[in-house]
This record gives C-alpha cells, sequence and structure tokens, in this order.
C-alpha cells in the first residue's frame, strides 16, 4: 500500500510535533502527517526530559533567542488560561570554580551586567544550602579532584516544567489542525529516487536528479512531495545511508532518583529561599553533576554528564554502578545529606549532540529538512525551532518567531551556517 502526502515529518517528539504544527499553519490547505515508531507522542527522548528551561544564560545569542521566544510564548498560553505546563521559576545555580571562571568568566560578567544572574559567594552559598564549597585537606574529595566553589550563578528566570504537558499541547494542536498521526511505524529508510524516472536499471544514477520520494516502513512505501526528520538522535541513522552529515551524534545521559526518606533530605529540598516556591532551585556543579529538586514528588533527581569516554550511541539502558561509582561520591562531598542516599529508580535516555557548536541544526537538502542537534535542550526551544523548521520547508527565508520577531533561517543551516559557540550545555 503506498500513501501520499504533501508534508512527512518522520518523529513525533517535542520537534516532530513543533515543525508539522507550523507547516499546518503557514499552509492551512496542505496534507500533513507525521509517523513515529512508538506507541504516542513524545515517548523517545523528549519523555525522558529534565524538563529544565533557562532564560538568558546562554552564550550563543541564537540559543538565547531561540529559548527566549518560545518560553514567552509557553507562559502566555499559561497566563490566558489556554493550558498549563506547569512551569514554576525556581532558578538554575551553576557553581563555578577558578578554572570554571577562567573558561566562561566574560560570559558571567556579560550576563551580571544585564541582570540575568546573581553571583553569591561561598559564606552565602554555605549558609543559605548548607553545602560545602572548599575542600583542601580533604584527602578523599581530593582524590576526586574536586575543586573549591569560587562563587554560584544564580539565574532566577530559569527553572522546570512539565514536558508531557507540552507534548499533549503540541499533540491536540496538530490533530486540531487536521494533521494525521501514524503510530507504531518505524521508518526503516529515506527513499531516494530520480526526479525524471527513465525505467532503467539502479536508478537514481549518479548523473540523475534525485528527490526523496518517501519513506519505507515495515515493507510499506508512505510517499510525500515534502518530507521533515526530526527524528532526534535516530536522525543519522536516516541520513547516513544518503551520504547526508547532520552534524549530530547521540549522547548517552543517565539519571536517579533518590527519595527524600530522611528528614534531613526533607529539609534539604525546601532549602534556600532563593525563590517563591519553597524549593532548592536546580543546582549544576563542576565535573557535569547536576541535581534536580522534585518537590511535588518528594524527591530529587540526579544526574551526571559524562562526556570523554562515554562513546557515541544510542542506549536507553541506565547502569546502576553510575550512580554509585561517579555521581555519589562527589555528591555526598557537596551535601553530607546525601552520604546514605540510595537511588529507587533510574533511566537513561541520549541527547542529539551538535559537537560543533551546540545550536541546532536545521537545514534543506532536496526536498527534504532535517531538523536536530537541540543538544538536550529541546523543550525550551521547541516552538521557536519548530517556527524555523516549518519556514525552512516552505522555502522562506525569514521565519517569524513568537512575538513577531524575525529569524533568518539561514543562521541553522550548515552551508551558511551563523552561530556563537555554546560554551554551556547542561
Amino acid at each position: 500500500m503506498v500513501r501520499g502526502y504533501d508534508y512527512l515529518v518522520i518523529g513525533a517528539g517535542i520537534l516532530g510535533l513543533t515543525t508539522a504544527y507550523y507547516i499546518k499553519k503557514l499552509n492551512p490547505s496542505a496534507d500533513v502527517c507525521i509517523v513515529d515508531m512508538l506507541a504516542d507522542a513524545g515517548q523517545g527522548n523528549t519523555a525522558r526530559s529534565v524538563g529544565g528551561f533557562r532564560r538568558g544564560i546562554f552564550t550563543s545569542y541564537v540559543n538565547r533567542v531561540l529559548v527566549e521566544t518560545s518560553i514567552d510564548y509557553y507562559m502566555d498560553v499559561e497566563k490566558s488560561g489556554e493550558y498549563s505546563f506547569g512551569m514554576r521559576f525556581i532558578g538554575y545555580l551553576i557553581l563555578l570554580t577558578e578554572s570554571r571562571l577562567r573558561e566562561i568568566g566574560s560570559y558571567v560578567e556579560s550576563f551580571v551586567k544585564q541582570g540575568k544572574v546573581k553571583l553569591l559567594g561561598k559564606e552565602e552559598l554555605e549558609k543559605r544550602l548548607g553545602m560545602k564549597t572548599g575542600f583542601s585537606g580533604d584527602e578523599e574529595a581530593e582524590m576526586l579532584e574536586m575543586e573549591d566553589i569560587k562563587y554560584g550563578m544564580f539565574a532566577p528566570e530559569c527553572g522546570q516544567m512539565d514536558v508531557e504537558k507540552l507534548i499533549a499541547y503540541y499533540k491536540n494542536l496538530c490533530i486540531d489542525s487536521g494533521i494525521e498521526i501514524i503510530f507504531n511505524k518505524r521508518v526503516d529508510r529515506l527513499v531516494l529516487s530520480p526526479k525524471t524516472p527513465l525505467g532503467i536499471p539502479d536508478e537514481p544514477r549518479v548523473w540523475q536528479s534525485k528527490k526523496i520520494s518517501g519513506v519505507e516502513t515495515d515493507g510499506e512505501v508512505i510517499t510525500a512531495e515534502n518530507l521533515v526528520v526530526a527524528a532526534g538522535v535516530w536522525t543519522p541513522e536516516l541520513l547516513d545511508p544518503l551520504g547526508v552529515d547532520c552534524l549530530v551524534k547521540p549522547k548517552k545521559r543517565q539519571l536517579a532518583v533518590v527519595r527524600t526518606s530522611t528528614s534531613e533530605l526533607r529539609d534539604l529540598l525546601t532549602r534556600g529561599g532563593l525563590n517563591n516556591e519553597n524549593t532548592l532551585p536546580m543546582i549544576f556543579f563542576p565535573k557535569g553533576l547536576y541535581l534536580v529538586p522534585r518537590r511535588e514528588e518528594s524527591c530529587f533527581w540526579i544526574g551526571l554528564t559524562d562526556d570523554i569516554g562515554r562513546r557515541f550511541g544510542i542506549d536507553m539502558e541506565p547502569e546502576e554502578r553510575f550512580y554509585y561509582d561517579h555521581a555519589h561520591p562527589m555528591l555526598a562531598k557537596y551535601f553530607r545529606e546525601f552520604a546514605n542516599a540510595r537511588p529507587e529508580n533510574m533511566w537513561a535516555g541520549c541527547y542529539a549532540m551538535n559537537m560543533l557548536d551546540g545550536n541546532p541544526v536545521i537545514f534543506r537538502f532536496l526536498n527534504c529538512t532535517v531538523v536536530t542537534g537541540a543538544s538536550g535542550s529541546g523543550a525550551m526551544k521547541a516552538d521557536a525551532i519548530g517556527r524555523i523548521a516549518a519556514s525552512t520547508t516552505l522555502g522562506k527565508r525569514t521565519a517569524i518567531l513568537y512575538n513577531m520577531i524575525p529569524f533568518d533561517v539561514s543562521l541553522l543551516d550548515i552551508q551558511n551556517r551563523r552561530v556563537d559557540k555554546e560554551y554551556l550545555i547542561l
């Protein structure tokens, strides 16, 4: 059976949903379809997201525009009463060592001047949070190569949202606008065809003009005039056989859940007084360790970014020893409350990492648009990315982001790419 569409979007994660929705909004008469290998929308890596968002504290100007227009849109949707994404402005607290300040000190200074962040000294960190900031003379901490904390960079316009609600919102928008969504259909390959078939063997020949005529899935071919690959970490699997590079590789990330089973941990969850939510902010420690308070669930999510030594590849299985051997020894040094803390649950997912500059990658080849490379911050940029990918697909040079902000779509393509490198990938 062969089905035909004007636009076929591969992937029902948050970037696929927003792209499909804005294609339909810009071209209401178009026949748009989304196909996904899982049973519902957002069940891949979107579902494994921490759900954090941060305004103002990106080193890349493009990333700041994408986040701030998207977050403004989400906030206005909430204020209107149309939908709630469970947005909570608990703040980000990024702990800075002397060596880290040497790397990004100019950006920190800029954030302070713009009023985006406040610097907290080590004494204030110790008093407010009860955390340890100095490790001189601590043999175990020295063995862990832990440096003293010099400052905490607190950004109040950051926080958490419920990614499942974000997915449901855009899924409903897609359905209400008449977009078809096909689940449980894994795309095995993109079908490369000649623009003008000659009926000869081995088409398309090198010298023939080509197009992507559709996708093959479960022995079935779904055809489309235009395609969008928004398959997240699976994007290279579809593009590599065609010799198309998307600059993205999958990198595994893991989370452990620690319940507030002691009075000390329950007290820590609501400590600091840095926000109006009566909860600890999200804390990002040196060496990639981070702590996510989940007051509504009476627990903490604990993660650790490990780049060098972690192979690229799709792997969704959590490693039990990863928490005990790598994350816990450092965390217990900062907060003694975690000394005997054991996780009750763990999960893993993958970032679609753009290792070149840490900005999204949105480009067109033949009649196909590729949207990927969110590098772990896709949900907070999703609305803007969807608008840009849709405009790219429709051949527009400028996308109109929320609040009528124009955006040159060529900034994020590959051939004419013009972006600052992102040094704060958390």
